[in-house]
């Protein structure tokens, strides 16, 4: 059974034991339930100067940008269901790039990598269900992705503030086996 039709059927059933609250956690506890964007101008100048209309950036600036993007249009628009390991690629150059950097301390690194680590497992538990993993009677289709803008927007700005710091273009050769 595919992850929409699960919805379906619960829904036909007026089963009421969905746990809603359970989208949260982890964000909750990271302090970013709500969080609203305070750098857009600069992400917008990165998505303009530096993320192609197809295909992958020659920045890491851009490149950074544009898989977070997809991070979110996958969990957003899909609910998921399409996780592969083009996702689990884009979750470990993200917290990678951000993490290893000089720019932030190792409370805002610890907070970076627990917020992609919510992307990542939200889109593995997808996976795991959609491949017959999780049974229809133990999942929890809040846990299949989280669709707020509150964790896209607070990593964004960290993908900006690193932009900020680093003003010329970081070169990025793409990695051949990325399709998305």
């Amino acid at each position: 059974m595919g992850l929409f039709s699960w919805f379906k059927k619960k829904d036909s059933k007026k089963d009421d034991s969905i746990d809603f609250e359970s989208m949260y956690d982890g964000v909750n506890e990271l302090g970013i339930r709500g969080y609203k964007i305070s750098h857009l101008e600069t992400c917008k100048k990165i998505w303009k100067e530096y993320v192609p209309e197809n295909g992958q950036s020659d920045c890491v600036q851009g490149e950074l940008l544009r898989q977070l993007e997809s991070l979110r249009n996958e969990a957003q628009g899909n609910g998921n269901i399409n996780w592969d390991d083009n996702f689990e690629f884009f979750c470990d150059f993200i917290k990678r790039n951000l993490c290893e950097s000089d720019i932030f301390d190792g409370e805002e690194k610890n907070k970076i990598g627990k917020s992609i680590a919510i992307i990542k497992d939200r889109g593995q538990y997808a996976y795991s269900y959609n491949s017959g993993q999780i049974s229809d009677e133990e999942v929890n289709p809040m846990l299949f992705a989280y669709v707020d803008d509150d964790l896209y927007d607070y990593i964004a700005d960290a993908i900006a503030v690193f932009a900020e710091r680093n003003t010329e273009p970081i070169p990025y050769s793409g990695n051949d086996s990325i399709y998305r």
